[in-house]
């Protein structure tokens, strides 16, 4: 697998068929990518948008989950999307739901997805099933793949980075026998802008995120020569976001390279802080 660059507001979609992401496919520019994969996956050409057909099941979404994080080398604030079609008789055919309650048959307990603040889009309870389900009077919302999707994303991440929508295509009223390719990528096109909305919050979200917790681009190569404690790193990271504001890489480097230890690396830093006029609390 190759070792790509982690971008900023990255974004990973599962979903189980070609139609029911052939419309996402098309709006992010995303195209299959070049070597060949368990799965098919697509991206975008920023590398910010990744996504894999899983094909139907909860064994499919799992793997296919997994295997898309190592892959795409999708960090800890990646966002993770799981879009596709379910019956319901509890809805209207064609409307978009967010899920905020899952189970199954083998879980004893529900799971809570945490879902967008603020947002006029209804929420329904999703029942992941291993098989089609034709008496839709016990649930809100049915697929083959949510829980098992929300399983392994919420091991990859924390639950407000995860989001599942589905849209309802089959129900008493709408026998599933008459769903086809066509419908099913119409489905999904009538709610894009929906869609988008939506995925535009789990962008900022991921966005956010990187800003907190990415490094320094210096920080990882100054803690490979140098021995730092927790204490020591925190302090170096704290350094290296303020030094850069003045020095460019090159110059941070011959300032701190005839240093011996890491507390020596630090007092050099610092000292460079104090000998310079920067008005901190502005920054």
């Amino acid at each position: 697998m190759n070792n790509i660059k982690i971008k900023k507001n990255s974004i990973r979609w599962v979903i189980a068929l070609k139609e029911e992401a052939q419309v996402i496919l098309d709006h992010y520019k995303l195209k299959l990518v070049n070597e060949k994969t368990v799965y098919p996956i697509y991206k975008n050409e920023e590398e910010t948008h990744w996504l894999i057909i899983c094909g139907i099941g909860r064994n499919n979404a799992a793997a296919s989950t997994a295997y898309l994080y190592a892959y795409s080398n999708a960090s800890q604030y990646t966002s993770w999307i799981n879009i596709g079609i379910a019956g319901s008789d509890k809805g209207n055919y064609g409307d978009l739901y967010l899920v905020d309650k899952i189970s199954n048959y083998q879980r004893k307990k529900s799971i809570y997805p945490l879902t967008l603040p603020k947002t006029t889009l209804p929420k329904m309870h999703l029942f992941t099933s291993d098989f089609p389900v034709s008496d839709y009077s016990t649930y809100e919302l049915i697929d083959m793949e949510g829980s098992a999707f929300f399983d392994i994303a919420n091991k990859l991440t924390s639950k407000e980075f995860i989001c599942l929508m589905k849209v309802i295509s089959d129900g008493p009223k709408n026998d599933i026998k008459e769903i086809t390719n066509s419908k099913i990528s119409n489905l999904i096109k009538v709610n894009l802008f929906k869609i988008i909305d939506v995925v535009s919050y789990y962008e900022r979200l991921s966005e956010e995120e990187f800003q907190i917790i990415d490094k320094p681009k210096l920080f990882n190569e100054i803690k490979s020569k140098w021995h730092f404690s927790a204490t020591q790193s925190y302090r170096l990271e704290t350094l290296l976001r303020r030094v850069q504001i003045f020095c460019n890489k090159k110059d941070i480097e011959k300032i701190i390279n005839n240093c011996e230890t890491s507390n020596s690396v630090i007092n050099v830093l610092n000292s460079k802080i104090k000998n310079n006029l920067v008005n901190w609390s502005k920054i």
